[in-house]
């Protein structure tokens, strides 16, 4: 299935969700092609420049750098055709950079693009048992699984996390072990959150997978669960969302030249 047409929309409101989360509301009168059950698939954010009065859509073509908003990749939290309502929850730097800096701006009436969104990373629920690992750039996209899972589901949820008031409280099901780690700096290297899931106490039957976050963190964890655990490939989700030390556009470029 084919992206929609890069589109214009409008902040109608903002909420601080915790103290390093914030979710962004958007609307507009053009989403009537805007496909439905897609939560926690990527999109792109076109952000005006400083000054900018219109904002370019892509394919950009010839246009000059200084002429083009800026792209960043995130995640779909929530679609709600009946109000019209597109729901972005954004990870918030100490550091902003220029995603998480319009975010702590935005206000209603606020215009932004929007590029996608692409296919839904779900979770196989046919599985026997689950496990979720992910910083809080993972979080809205895990969130967004978490609220799919059967009730009877089981398994281990690792969320790394930059404040104790920053634990969402999601419909976790009951047989699902929530394990909320703390980690202040995150664009400090930190092992914790690979550590946290080698530790964990293996289940029977053949789990789900999925993994996101600092690329560094998941490529260690995919390693683990492909080398020592043999997880198969069609149950193995694991994506690099952001790289410590690099801006979007060369981790963007690393990933795209990556074996």
């Amino acid at each position: 299935m084919p992206r929609p047409a890069p589109r214009i929309l409008e902040v109608r409101r903002t909420e601080c969700l915790t103290p390093n989360m914030k979710r962004v509301v958007l609307g507009g009168d053009n989403l009537d092609d805007f496909p439905e059950g897609h939560e926690s698939a990527n999109f792109k954010l076109l952000i005006p420049r400083p000054g900018q009065a219109t904002i370019a859509r892509p394919p950009f073509g010839d246009l000059p750098e200084h002429e083009r908003p800026v792209v960043r990749t995130y995640t779909l939290r929530h679609f709600d055709r009946g109000r019209g309502e597109v729901v972005v929850d954004f990870m918030m730097h100490s550091d902003h950079g220029p995603a998480s800096h319009w975010a702590a701006t935005a206000r209603p009436g606020d215009r932004v693009g929007f590029a996608g969104p692409g296919q839904p990373k779900w979770v196989d629920l046919e599985a026997d048992w689950f496990l979720f690992a992910g910083d809080m750039s993972a979080l809205p996209a895990i969130a967004a699984n978490i609220e799919r899972l059967p009730r009877g589901a089981k398994g281990h949820a690792v969320l790394e996390i930059m404040d104790p008031a920053d634990k969402q409280p999601l419909p976790f099901p009951p047989g699902l072990q929530v394990h909320w780690l703390l980690n202040p700096t995150p664009s400090q290297p930190s092992t914790a959150l690979v550590d946290a899931v080698i530790d964990l106490p293996w289940q029977a039957g053949s789990p789900s997978v999925w993994v996101a976050g600092e690329s560094g963190a998941v490529r260690a964890i995919r390693r683990y669960l492909v080398s020592e655990r043999d997880i198969p490939r069609r149950r193995l989700y694991a994506s690099g969302y952001w790289q410590i030390g690099m801006t979007e556009d060369v981790h963007q470029v690393a990933k795209r030249k990556a074996p």
